[in-house]
């Protein structure tokens, strides 16, 4: 049984995916493993951790997932960064956060190398002998897209030329963020793919709701040839990255593995027989099947939607 059927099977598979002309050509080029510099850009709320749908005056404070308690990690977000980041040349560039957070308020909320999500990220790093490794640069927003939320997207894009000029010029992307509606993570990708149409290798969104749990699952596509793909855990996300060829097979099981670790230490959101639990233990024995009998090849047309 592939992948998606499995999914389909234990009741996950909430939309079904169809065809997307526009990753005839993704497959073709997604067989070898990214060499040369690679930066993972990242989102935080309801991408690394939930912001759990908390609102202040009407107003989101970081966006809507309400399946996890706010603060709340995801189950094996800091190793797939970390994987991420090591499938290059050399040594593997820190994490770069885009953050809507306002700067006027870092008094708050900023994120120091103290904070449990810097932590995290250098422990992940330091258990596969990379020291020194964990979060970089931290580019924040303004109380401007605090009160009018439609401008997130440009902040982050206008974040996101800053950190391109401090790099080289060969660097090429991955960004990671949400499909929630207050945090623009979508508009933010598109408009660093029309303005740098051959840095991006791929953008991942976390799927998330504040109604709905689990959380629909938008069909995979592409925008100007980038994939954009969908995921509800960093289970399935591990099996995208490994069909897209942003890492290999080892990486992607110690994804597989950090995921698992990771929801026996959450008590709170993961209880036995809770949706999250359900939904994880689903993703994560298909993504284990999957990649342990090698059926990655196979997926593309159903995952990624390639033809």
């Amino acid at each position: 049984m592939s992948f998606v059927a499995l999914l389909g099977a234990v009741g996950w598979l909430v939309q079904p995916q169809q065809p997307v002309a526009a990753h005839r050509k993704l497959h073709e080029r997604s067989a070898r493993i990214l060499l040369g510099l690679t930066q993972v850009v990242t989102d935080i709320d309801d991408t690394i951790k939930s912001s759990g749908g908390i609102a202040l005056a009407g107003i989101l404070l970081g966006g809507v997932d309400t399946s996890y308690t706010r603060n709340s990690f995801y189950p094996g977000v800091f190793q797939f960064g970390l994987e991420l980041a090591s499938a290059t040349r050399g040594r593997p560039n820190k994490m770069a956060i885009l953050t809507a957070r306002a700067e006027e308020f870092k008094w708050a909320l900023e994120i120091k190398q103290s904070s449990k999500l810097c932590v995290r990220f250098r422990q992940a790093g330091e258990a596969q002998n990379i020291d020194d490794w964990g979060v970089g640069e931290v580019l924040y927003g303004s109380v401007a897209e605090w009160v009018c939320q439609e401008r997130k997207g440009w902040r982050k894009f206008e974040n996101f030329k800053i950190l391109h000029a401090g790099l080289d010029p060969k660097t090429k992307y991955v960004f990671t963020g949400d499909n929630g509606k207050s945090e623009k993570d979508f508009e933010a990708a598109q408009m660093i793919i029309d303005e740098f149409p051959k840095a991006m290798r791929a953008v991942f969104l976390h799927a998330v709701s504040g109604e709905e749990a689990p959380a629909p699952l938008p069909a995979d596509t592409a925008y100007n040839g980038v994939p954009v793909l969908y995921f509800r855990t960093y289970a399935t996300a591990a099996v995208k990255a490994l069909e897209q060829g942003l890492f290999d097979a080892r990486a992607a099981k110690r994804v597989l593995e950090a995921v698992e670790s990771d929801m026996a230490l959450d008590s709170t959101n993961i209880q036995p027989g809770s949706t999250n639990a359900r939904l994880l233990q689903a993703e994560l024995d298909a993504a284990k099947g999957a990649v342990s009998k090698g059926r990655i090849g196979r997926l593309v047309g159903r995952l990624t939607k390639s033809r």
